[in-house]
């Protein structure tokens, strides 16, 4: 029953993250995640959307960084692919 819950509070939290970023609100969503992260250093999909969310600063490094913390912690999640579309957006100008 407890893993259950600490599921159902992973998934809230990470729904509470994505509404942050759908509405904009880019720097109090990387504060959620930071938080989250401290808490969870092990979460993968809080690392993907912590990659997400670089990307929309075109931060690609950073967000190449967290694509793969996350790939490493779940090699078949939605961050191998990611992986590979940022490498392909990094330029000399933004390396």
């Amino acid at each position: 029953m407890e893993e259950k819950k600490k599921i159902l509070s992973r998934l809230i939290t990470a729904v509470e993250i994505e509404a942050l970023m759908r509405e904009g609100r880019n720097e109090e969503a990387r504060q959620c995640l930071m938080a989250l992260l401290d808490k969870e250093p092990n979460n993968d999909y809080a690392w993907f959307l912590l990659g997400n969310l670089y990307c929309r600063g075109q931060l690609f490094r950073e967000a190449l960084e967290s694509y793969n913390k996350a790939k490493l912690l779940a090699p078949d999640g939605p961050a191998a692919a990611a992986v590979d579309w940022v490498v392909e957006q990094l330029t000399p100008e933004n390396i």
